[in-house]
């Protein structure tokens, strides 16, 4: 019986010789072995006496039944329609399972929904490629390394479709190939990218640089080019120290005395400074701010100087026209 069955699917796969049988897993032994009901038909059946491609295999018959099992283990066992490859010692059922099979798994006690699963395993009983889809829900696709951990994933549901990587070493190229060591997790190497949602980065990032430091600060966004923006809001300290009661304002005289030595005015970078260092917006804004202020403060003590000038000179003039009054009444008593 074997080695009929081997010339015969050999024949047809390989030599594709014109052979009419058909293989039933029915009872029987070799008087299972029939023709197909129409002689002409030379594709191979098992299960089947119509088979419609060179090899075809029969599930279980009855579509709406729902079937029994003692345990999930016996489902598989006798869902099992595809069994190719060396013998797995470890396997379930206990060394019946090859190194590729497929299982077409009726409803039944065990699992109300029908499932199917295509697995291929390592001659050292570690799965390395699974698919499994149940009817009416949830399907997916995993690929494991050597070690049973899992490498790649994709699920879906009537909800969502997931891919998962979720090996920490795991590295995504888009657009090409990438030479081994990969330097990026993630590498797009020809086209355009773009986000419709919002993006999340948790770490640093760089646009044409992956420098992030500078002296001793780090920075979450590192551009080397130009920026352009509608507008730029930062968040910084202000100000407003300057109204302060206890706040140093320094006579004119000192600014003066200062910038005429240091060639810039007080608590503001140098030239070199930014030239060297950079310009931090909000720093800058802060201090330009105090330099505001602190002119603000110039011009109120000014104006309380004119003033003061100002009622001074009313004074005067007041003065002058009283004094003026009292000489014009003696030139006149003395006429």
């Amino acid at each position: 019986m074997k080695n009929k069955f081997t010339l015969l699917f050999f024949g047809i796969l390989f030599l594709n010789t014109t052979l009419h049988a058909q293989i039933s897993t029915g009872s029987g032994g070799a008087t299972s072995v029939l023709p197909n009901s129409t002689t002409t038909n030379t594709n191979v059946g098992i299960g089947t006496t119509e088979p419609s491609g060179r090899l075809e295999i029969a599930g279980f018959p009855a579509v709406n039944t729902t079937y029994t099992f003692l345990n999930a283990g016996d489902s598989f066992s006798k869902s099992l329609l595809l069994n190719i490859g060396t013998l797995r010692e470890n396997s379930s059922p206990v060394g019946k399972a090859r190194l590729l099979t497929f299982y077409d798994v009726p409803p039944s006690n065990i699992y109300p929904n029908a499932q199917t699963m295509l697995a291929i395993e390592d001659r050292n009983d570690a799965n390395r490629l699974r698919h499994t889809a149940r009817a009416n829900s949830w399907s997916n696709f995993t690929l494991s390394d050597r070690a049973q951990k899992l490498v790649f994933e994709v699920y879906e549901n009537d909800e969502a479709g997931i891919l998962t990587l979720p090996k920490p070493d795991s590295y995504l190229t888009i657009g090409g190939t990438q030479a081994w060591p990969i330097p990026y997790r993630l590498m797009v190497k020809n086209g355009n990218s773009k986000f419709e949602g919002t993006v999340y980065v948790d770490t640093n990032l760089g646009i044409g640089t992956s420098n992030f430091t500078d002296g001793p600060d780090t920075y979450r966004l590192s551009v080397k080019g130009k920026v352009r923006a509608e507008e730029v809001k930062v968040y910084n300290t202000w100000a407003d120290y300057v109204f302060a009661n206890n706040y140093d304002l320094k006579p004119l005289a000192k600014v003066e005395e200062y910038i005429t030595q240091n060639g810039h005015l007080p608590n503001v970078p140098s030239a070199k400074e930014i030239t060297e260092k950079g310009l931090e917006l909000g720093e800058m804004a802060k201090i330009q701010q105090e330099k505001i202020e602190e002119l603000t403060l110039y011009l109120i003590q000014q104006n309380k100087q004119l003033e003061e000038q100002k009622l001074y000179l009313i004074q005067q003039n007041k003065e002058m026209e009283e004094l003026k009054a009292q000489v014009k009444a003696l030139l006149a008593s003395k006429k």
